[in-house]
């Protein structure tokens, strides 16, 4: 494990003031667990407006409020770089939002991507629903 690899939940959220929802929700998570919450942004690439910097930096405050660190990317592949960022910050669980409508499958390439990791989801009213971790199966070797 690696300095910067200690166990942690790990909350996703975009340029949305309403994921505040979601910082608090991991961090009452990570509580339970006694680990630190983290929270990650993964936005498009050239996404930056006065108004994401708003929003952005009210985010990081209420975060480090919760004693959160907080890392953004500007990557254009974000369950890839959430999945990666989780992998090397030892991420035990991982907090996000719904999907919408028009969802970009996040949620479902994560769970592709890192099936042992558990994944909730909270709603617009703050419920938390969980995804299990899946255990691998192993097969029994051919001979």
């Amino acid at each position: 494990m690696n300095e910067n690899q200690s166990a942690n939940v790990l909350v996703c959220v975009t340029d949305q003031l309403s994921c505040e929802r979601l910082i608090r929700a991991g961090a009452a998570l990570a509580q339970k667990y006694g680990v630190p919450v983290r929270v990650l942004s993964v936005l498009p690439e050239g996404l930056v407006s006065p108004q994401t910097s708003k929003v952005l930096q009210s985010l990081y405050d209420i975060a480090s409020s919760l004693g959160a660190e907080m890392t953004f990317y500007f990557n254009n592949e974000p369950a890839l770089t959430a999945a990666v960022h989780a992998s090397q910050t030892g991420a035990i669980h991982l907090v996000s939002g719904t999907p919408g409508t028009n969802s970009n499958l996040f949620i479902e390439t994560i769970k592709g991507l890192m099936p042992e990791l558990p994944l909730s989801v909270v709603d617009a009213d703050g419920k938390l629903f969980t995804f299990p971790a899946v255990s691998q199966i192993t097969y029994p070797s051919v001979r």
